[in-house]
């Protein structure tokens, strides 16, 4: 049969093998924190005490969030079950960033830093790539269909006071890069003890956090029912990373890092909460069907 006579609703990516690449992931991930900071320590950064403090953070983020939600997704995904995309939806952004800002954002040619995570370089890549499989093999999985009504009014609001803090966000990023391109560094010295993952971090942000959060908000209010798909994928990074980013902000706290000071302690909690609000205004229906559809085959019911 040609490929112009197979059905529209057939999946660019066989959905079992969609499943095991998310299973994966999972894996990679608890493998890179049992092997990190948190775990074992056989997995050493070369980057400064402020990173691997922050690298920690991520470690417990994705065991508590990440690796869950690609372990249900991945398993509901073999077993053929279409709630599957609502949970592997929201990892396939958060994977690429982080295979790449670990991969790429240590103080490879620093001398002072004695590390041996380039011994472990497969685990990164490993992310990139199930990150970029489960990006092609899961947003085919929705329609239109899939999308809830849409109140104009309270997406307004929500989205006038969302793009307020994202713009906040990168007003805060490129002032830093202003003060490292104006004096050389920064008050706090992160800039002088590893400027590798400062620009590998700013550049990711400002060229893809940033601007996504940005269009995600942009299609909420022009096209939010054909845009479904990206809007719980873009949303899914931002709680990803938002959880992410945060965990990092209460190890560095609780280690009492100089650099975590400063506006990130207010912005970034409430960015969280509001990807977490969005993305639970996206869902909501969907979550009552499936509390509805658990009460009509209850064992009460069923006996009536």
């Amino acid at each position: 049969m040609d490929e112009n006579d197979a059905p529209h609703s057939e999946p660019l990516i066989p959905s079992q093998f969609v499943g095991f690449t998310a299973i994966l992931c999972a894996a990679v991930l608890v493998a890179i924190a049992v092997l990190g900071p948190i775990g074992l320590g056989a997995m050493e950064y070369k980057t400064s005490q402020s990173n691997v403090w922050q690298v920690a953070g991520q470690d417990i983020a994705n065991l508590v969030l990440m690796a869950p939600l690609l372990l249900i997704g991945g398993a509901l995904c073999i077993a053929g079950r279409p709630g599957a995309k609502y949970f592997l939806v929201l990892t396939p952004i958060a994977l690429m960033y982080t295979g790449l800002s670990i991969g790429i954002g240590q103080e490879w040619s620093n001398p002072a830093y004695a590390g041996n995570a380039e011994n472990y370089w497969y685990l990164f890549l490993a992310l990139i790539i199930g990150g970029l499989v489960l990006l092609l093999g899961v947003l085919p999985m929705f329609s239109e269909d899939d999308a809830p009504t849409f109140n104009p009014r309270n997406l307004r609001v929500y989205v006038g006071v969302m793009t307020a803090f994202l713009l906040l966000f990168a007003a805060m990023w490129t002032s830093q890069i202003l003060q490292v391109t104006g004096t050389g560094g920064l008050p706090d010295g992160s800039y002088e003890a590893a400027p590798t993952v400062f620009w590998t971090i700013r550049y990711l942000d400002l060229g893809v956090s940033i601007p996504v959060g940005l269009l995600a908000l942009f299609l909420m209010l022009s096209k939010p029912r054909r845009a479904y798909s990206l809007l719980l994928l873009f949303f899914g990074f931002g709680i990803t990373l938002g959880t992410a980013v945060n965990a990092m902000a209460v190890i560095q706290v609780m280690k009492g890092d100089p650099s975590v000071a400063g506006g990130g302690l207010i912005i970034f909690p409430v960015l969280a909460a509001l990807f977490y609000g969005g993305l639970i205004y996206l869902v909501k229906d969907k979550i009552r069907e499936a509390f509805r559809g658990r009460l009509s085959h209850s064992p009460d019911e069923a006996q009536a």
